[in-house]
């Protein structure tokens, strides 16, 4: 068990609500019907002054009234009863907030705003710790790890399947975007925190829980300012060898900057050092969610290229064409293979292949070959770190659409073989590629440009495999990933 104290927030045994109501509006009230949603087992009290209870939970009118001292208590009410409040909950002897309302530091135009100040002097003198204001709250995808249906849930978002990547960010929304498009970013979530203005709680602390928690091996930031510049660095130096950091960064420009003040209250610094700092962290930098998001996918599957040489299987010689162009622009390599793996390729395809890298299989129809005996002399050349594989659409739909023809099954070489596989392709044609990939810690990367709801993409992603549906983005994400990775060659070069 962590010692930290945000191992209070995120392993609660009791709730309190403020602001949730039975009208189902409001941030609060969806706070808490998906805390219901999430199977959350233990003590949930809403405090309200008028109802008898809220969302079935029955309601008390103040903490003072509460049976016990909650673990943790949430408010979302006006910025002008929460000093009240924590004195109130001070005096029951909460040690952990959430403050969710809005109308703090960030409102820079009320020069008489003080409330920051003091909650922050009400938390100081009774040992309470918050975060926020202005968040949306945190999820912890284990807090019952021996159940992977139950979760916690003090967000707005629905809940999401379970992984080791975590996030921290001090924008709410951009710390749930990974609950918008679960089917192209297929990946799970440990915890995540937005934690706001970081009146009490920042972007610093949430990196010290990261570092040890073992439910973590991928933590991703979202950072407007960072206050604590010089344990920031220090820490994610520390981090970075072992768990990958990748920051998305806003700043740079008068209108970012104008942005970000009126959004938390921060001011944001150069993006030049800002970046130079990060590079020198072993951080992975980018300004682009869907990116963020890529970086992170790739990363949580587990397997690090060794180097930037990639090879490419294609069934297109277009799409393989513009994968190689791509990908040599922004710094990945594109190495010919050698004459004597080329001979070796030649006796494994047609003769209307084109076998220099990409290797190109011209539509081959064999499935066997493409997706398995291909895939592995590529990985076992030793002439290649990662392999891109485009075209890998529903072949057996196409050809069962043929072989349900009595009179083309009869006639094609090829009708027995498919009928032998065709109940089962997952496990014949993808884990045992899979599998050699782990085993020789070389990334595959599947590119199959029909939908990611298609049946075929659905059982790719079903067997744990890294699919896009499009070259560019996974192109862009393993060329940040190798800069990643020649960062930590260096640092243990030089440990």
């Amino acid at each position: 068990m962590s010692n930290h104290f945000l191992h209070d927030f995120l392993y609660p045994n009791s709730i309190a609500f403020y602001g949730a109501n039975n009208r189902g509006t409001g941030i609060a009230s969806f706070q808490v019907m998906n805390l219901i949603l999430s199977k959350f087992r233990g003590q949930v009290y809403p405090v309200h002054l008028k109802l008898e209870s809220v969302m079935g939970y029955k309601a008390y009118k103040s903490i003072a009234e509460l049976p016990e001292i909650p673990d943790l208590v949430i408010i979302y009410l006006p910025p002008e009863i929460v000093p009240q409040i924590f004195q109130e909950c001070g005096e029951k002897g909460v040690k952990r907030i959430i403050i969710v309302s809005g109308g703090f530091r960030e409102m820079i135009e009320d020069r008489n705003n003080t409330y920051t100040e003091e909650i922050c002097e009400i938390a100081d003198h009774y040992g309470i710790r918050f975060i926020g204001p202005n968040c949306l709250g945190f999820y912890n995808n284990w807090i019952y790890p021996e159940d992977d249906t139950v979760a916690l849930n003090t967000s707005i978002w629905e809940k999401l399947k379970r992984g080791k990547f975590s996030i921290a960010s001090q924008s709410g929304t951009l710390s749930s975007h990974i609950w918008f498009d679960p089917e192209s970013i297929d990946m799970g979530l440990s915890k995540s925190f937005s934690i706001g203005n970081e009146a009490n709680i920042d972007i610093v602390d949430c990196l010290e829980y990261f570092k040890d928690d073992d439910k973590t091996e991928v933590i991703g930031i979202y950072i407007e300012e960072i206050k604590r510049g010089k344990r920031f660095f220090e820490l994610a130096k520390e981090i970075s060898p072992k768990k990958p950091i990748i920051a998305i960064y806003l700043g740079g420009t008068t209108a970012a900057e104008r942005a970000v003040r009126s959004h938390t209250g921060s001011i944001a610094g150069d993006s030049k050092i800002y970046g130079a700092v990060f590079k020198k962290a072993g951080i992975i930098k980018t300004e682009l969610v869907e990116e963020f998001l890529d970086i992170a996918m790739v990363l949580s599957k587990g397997i690090l290229p060794k180097g930037r040489r990639v090879g490419i299987i294609t069934n297109s010689g277009g799409p393989g064409a513009m994968i190689a162009n791509h990908a040599e622009k922004i710094g990945l390599k594109i190495p010919e293979f050698s004459e004597s793996f080329q001979q070796i390729l030649r006796s494994m395809t047609s003769h209307t292949s084109s076998v220099k890298n990409p290797l190109d299989t011209t539509f081959d129809m064999n499935l066997i070959n493409y997706y398995i005996n291909l895939p592995k002399a590529v990985m076992k050349s030793g002439e290649v770190d990662l392999i891109f594989m485009y075209g890998v659409f529903g072949f057996h739909d196409v050809l069962g659409k043929y072989l349900n023809n009595e009179r083309i099954a009869k006639n094609i070489d090829m009708a027995e073989d498919f009928s032998k596989i065709k109940g089962n392709l997952e496990d014949i044609l993808i884990r045992p590629t899979l599998k050699l990939s782990k085993r020789l810690s070389l990334p595959i990367i599947y590119i199959n440009p029909e939908s990611y709801s298609s049946s075929w993409s659905k059982k790719i992603k079903a067997c744990g495999a890294t699919l896009f549906q499009f070259w560019d983005r996974p192109v862009r994400a393993i060329a940040k990933i190798c800069d990643y990775v020649e960062y930590k060659q260096k640092f243990s070069a030089e440990s």
